[in-house]
């Protein structure tokens, strides 16, 4: 081990996340992955995923996580709340990309998740990370919540509207996901086979993401919005494209182009594109940027936000990746590539 390195652990490292996190991670200039967790994988190395690697998948319940600075958990819903404290009784502080910590209400968790809560204590003091949104309360974090893929396109496209108290009626989030978004397991049992040539919705009758979505946008408003989001799966591996309608009372004396750029102008990952221009999935596929554009809908009073994210990097590990940076103190991008 080199000792003038952060020591990290990946728990979940064989999905598509921690694939994603591993290979960051591991190009990451002040970082030294020490530890990868696999049950299904465990004692193969993880060369299979990141050629030169060295490191072999342990049980997650090996003590060598204990010997990491930071833990990031890239498990599914349920995991990490049953063995945050742990890493936080040691000082160990965690970046956790499942759903256990984004919703405060734990009734609204065991709503939507089908369970108790178990970590309501730890609710209080997780943070939001939406680094364009809580960068300082980063900073200072021992616990993150790394927002979902589709929250982290759909309230970057709309934040801007709250900084000028811009009185909004309702917001209509058309949502599309490339295949990834539906875990390695679900893709590689014939998900990917059915969407070939294909396009569907689905969660119609309710997304676990929408419940995350109108916390953060409640809280940053003020007021509650009322918010209908449906998603679609491509025939993509990876890409989110969110197309929000969102209706306001007057728009009259508001300038969105301004709005946005000043907005996001010391935002490093976020691009507002021109009137002449449309984002598309392939311009920031394996990148961990967001293009967005604002357009005037042909509806009285409504506005067009289109907002496009690489779900498994700005929507998932390199998202993770800028809130570690920022909780370790180091330039918000290093060891992403921002295209």
């Amino acid at each position: 081990m080199n000792n003038n390195l952060t020591k990290v652990g990946i728990l979940g490292g064989s999905g598509f996340t921690g694939e994603e996190l591993l290979k960051i991670l591991s190009n990451h200039p002040k970082t030294e992955v020490i530890a990868v967790s696999s049950r299904e994988l465990q004692g193969q190395s993880t060369n299979e995923i990141l050629e030169g690697s060295d490191l072999m998948f342990v049980d997650p319940s090996d003590d060598i996580f204990f010997e990491c600075d930071a833990i990031f958990f890239a498990t599914p819903h349920g995991v990490s709340m049953n063995m945050v404290s742990s890493f936080l009784n040691k000082n160990i502080k965690v970046i956790d990309l499942s759903a256990d910590f984004r919703l405060k209400n734990v009734d609204v968790w065991k709503e939507w998740y089908g369970s108790p809560h178990l970590q309501e204590e730890l609710l209080s003091e997780s943070v939001y990370g939406l680094t364009e949104l809580n960068k300082d309360k980063i900073k200072s974090a021992r616990l993150i919540a790394v927002p979902g893929c589709y929250p982290t396109a759909s309230l970057l496209g709309v934040l801007p509207l709250f900084n000028k108290g811009a009185q909004i009626e309702s917001i209509i989030i058309d949502a599309k996901s490339g295949i990834s978004g539906a875990g390695r397991k679900t893709v590689e049992n014939g998900l990917s086979v059915e969407i070939n040539e294909n396009f569907k919705a689905y969660g119609i009758q309710g997304h676990r993401h929408l419940p995350e979505i109108a916390e953060i946008v409640e809280l940053v408003s003020g007021y509650p919005i009322s918010i209908n989001f449906l998603p679609h799966l491509i025939p993509a591996m990876r890409g989110i494209y969110s197309t929000i309608y969102v209706q306001l009372k007057d728009i009259e004396n508001l300038d969105f182009q301004n709005l946005y750029d000043s907005y996001y102008t010391d935002s490093p990952n976020v691009r507002i594109m021109n009137s002449e221009e449309v984002p598309d999935i392939k311009s920031i596929a394996n990148t961990n940027n967001c293009n967005i554009s604002v357009n005037k809908s042909n509806i009285e009073n409504q506005v067009i936000v289109i907002s496009s994210i690489d779900n498994l990097v700005k929507g998932a590990a390199g998202q993770a990746v800028e809130c570690y940076n920022l909780m370790y103190g180091f330039n918000q991008s290093t060891g992403l590539d921002n295209g």
